[in-house]
């Protein structure tokens, strides 16, 4: 096992952790747009680790930040649009997700490099791929190839402080 796979694997296993723990409180799955406005004076959450995670009946991506926990916007598109350039992004699947973070950054402050990886192809039933598509001024976006149009949810966690994906299979 490479060390980069055993290091999601472990942060998945944490963050399916502390997910049982919620299980019953779960949003339901569906394709409608999912929104959540940051708290008022929420400072910039600084995004650290990516992780996806297959299971019997849905794939989870799991978003972790320091800092605070941004809002988010996550809505099936037409297609993943690059920020700042407008170009689109090439991603493996038939359906798009846009997942957005707001106050969000993924690197550090002192601008050396990305926190986390710009791709993971994980190429599970539905989620077949996740790219960066952006970090500037404050959103940190990226797209979910999927395989088909599929029901998702969205829900955060604390301690540490994640925001997480799961897509119905």
């Amino acid at each position: 096992m490479r060390m980069g796979t055993r290091a999601t694997t472990l942060g998945v296993a944490i963050a399916l952790g502390a997910a049982a723990a919620t299980a019953g409180a779960l949003p339901p799955f569906g394709t409608a747009p999912r929104t959540r406005t940051a708290a008022h004076g929420t400072v910039q959450a600084e995004l650290v680790r990516v992780a996806v995670g297959r299971h019997a009946a849905f794939d989870r991506i799991v978003f972790r930040f320091t800092g605070g926990t941004p809002g988010f916007r996550v809505r099936y598109v037409a297609r993943v649009v690059q920020d700042g350039s407008g170009l689109p992004i090439a991603l493996r699947g038939r359906r798009f997700l846009s997942i957005v973070f707001d106050p969000a950054r993924a690197h550090p402050l002192s601008g050396a490099g990305l926190n986390v990886p710009r791709a993971v192809t994980p190429l599970f039933p539905t989620l077949r791929q996740l790219k960066l598509a952006g970090d500037f001024e404050g959103v940190v976006s990226f797209g979910a190839g999927l395989s088909k149009r599929a029901g998702f949810r969205v829900f955060t966690l604390t301690g540490p402080r994640r925001v997480v994906v799961d897509v119905a299979h």
